[in-house]
Formats: C-alpha cells, structure tokens, sequence
C-alpha cells in the first residue's frame, strides 16, 4: 500500500461524492486505460487486414483504496454503507474528477461508477479495502 497522491472526486447534478483523499491508502498508482472501438475488413486473398477506427473511445480507471476502523461493528458497518450509497448504486452519470497533488487536475466527462466493493482485508483486525471502478467518455484537463 502506498499514500495517495491523487484525490478523486465525482461530480453530479445532484452534489459532489469525494472517493479519494490525499494521503489515503492506495493499492497501486492509478493509471487511466483509453480504449477505442475498431473495424477490421478482411479482403479475400490479402495478407494483411485493414483497421478502421469506429469512434467513441472510452477512458476506464480503477483504484482499490484501504481504510482502518476502530472495531468490527464500524467495519462492518462502513461496507453496508458505501456498498448502499456509492454512486455504483444510484446509477448516477457524471464527471469523475482526478487532481493531482501539486499538479494538474483531469475530467473525465460521461462517466458511470461501474463497480465499488467494499470488503474486510483478511488477516487485519479491522482494516477494509474497497475497489472502485469508473468507466467515463472524454478526458480534459480542467
């Protein structure tokens, strides 16, 4: 686990959901993953297809972030909650903002919490991971 040095906020009609703070427990450093549709033709008796990109290119991330509790019942507690009020279960589509500490600030516009998991670390006394996923549209500096 490392100290983030990112703070991810997602940003709706109705109100703004911090996900990530500055000095909380990352897995991993975030990377963002551009992915875009393609077309291949295939022409009888050639040796090499042809790519035509098809448009929408998408932008996924994912961060696992750690938090430590002060017994079993707030642990248990807390996975109840975010599993009930992330923006994964309000079906919720917005700007995922990532900042950079001392650095540049990023959007990614059209973007849907996919997935959040939050679950007890095993082999720690009250200690959880949650993993988050988003997958969004457009990415700009802001």
């Amino acid at each position: 686990m490392i100290q983030s040095l990112y703070q991810i906020d997602f940003l709706t009609a109705s109100g703004t959901t911090r996900l990530l703070s500055y000095g909380d427990y990352i897995s991993d450093e975030i990377s963002a993953k551009v992915a875009q549709a393609a077309t291949q033709y295939r022409p009888l008796g050639a040796a090499w297809a042809e790519t035509v990109a098809a448009g929408g290119a998408t932008v996924s991330v994912a961060w696992t972030r750690r938090e430590d509790h002060a017994n079993h019942a707030a642990l248990r507690s807390y996975c109840l909650r975010t599993a009930a009020t992330s923006p994964a279960s309000s079906g919720s589509t917005g700007t995922l903002r990532l900042a950079v500490q001392g650095g540049e600030r990023w959007d990614i516009a059209d973007c849907t919490i996919t997935s959040c998991e939050p679950a007890p670390l095993v082999g720690f006394r009250f200690r959880t991971v949650t993993s988050f996923q988003a997958l969004g549209g457009a990415m700009t500096q802001s």
